[in-house]
């Protein structure tokens, strides 16, 4: 199962509060880079990135499932579509992404926290973020038949 490493976590999260707290650096440095951090797993990872002062918006991403010549997308983007409302309707921070550039659907979590002491949530949203993930690449379970190789988490 995929996982957050704590000192890893630690770790990244130090790096982006030193950041927050170091005068030296300008706040502009600060919002064009997110701290990017990998899981054990290549199809899941993490983003930090600050959206105001003092406020970071944590990005829970897994790759769902990669596009292919055999895949009906059409199908696929119908149902990602009503997981999307679904997700709006009961007010989850989540929603179904199709990055074209690496032909890959993607579900991202997406929080704001607006204190530090709100890090410690970050291992629950990658949780729970991983449970969906995991849900809804068994509900699109028709579309991964054909493709060659499916995306373990």
């Amino acid at each position: 199962m995929t996982a957050l490493h704590d000192p890893e976590l630690i770790k990244a999260l130090a790096t982006w509060v030193g950041k927050l707290k170091n005068p030296y650096h300008e706040e502009k440095q600060l919002n064009n880079y997110p701290v990017k951090l990998m899981t054990s797993s290549p199809n899941a990872w993490l983003e930090i990135k600050e959206v105001e002062q003092g406020k970071m918006e944590i990005t829970c991403i897994h790759r769902v499932m990669n596009q292919d010549e055999n895949s009906d997308l059409e199908e696929i983007r119908k149902e990602c579509t009503q997981f999307n409302s679904l997700m709006e309707r009961v007010r989850l921070p989540v929603y179904m992404w199709e990055d074209k550039k690496t032909s890959e659907f993607q579900l991202r979590w997406q929080e704001t926290l607006l204190t530090q002491a709100d890090l410690k949530y970050v291992q629950r949203f990658f949780e729970q973020s991983l449970y969906l993930a995991n849900a809804l690449q068994s509900r699109l379970g028709w579309a991964l038949v054909n493709q060659t190789q499916t995306l373990p988490h």
